[in-house]
């Protein structure tokens, strides 16, 4: 599993010029033993995305069957 994680490749983060693995396993004993998953920190997570445009539905007319 550690070796196909590993072929998953790695997201630079151009905020703080790493690499973070794309996809990481950790055990159970890594979980309680301390270890965290290595990502960017949250406070610059949202710079690169855009919020999306809300679209709006108009309501249309109701039509005669016949």
């Amino acid at each position: 599993m550690r070796k196909e994680a590993a072929e998953a490749g790695f997201y630079h983060s151009p905020v703080w010029n790493r690499d973070y693995p794309c996809i990481q396993i950790l055990t159970i004993e890594e979980l309680l033993n301390g270890k965290t998953i290595d990502y960017p920190p949250s406070q610059f997570t949202d710079v690169t995305f855009k919020k999306a445009l809300r679209f709006v539905k108009e309501q249309g007319e109701q039509k005669e069957l016949f």
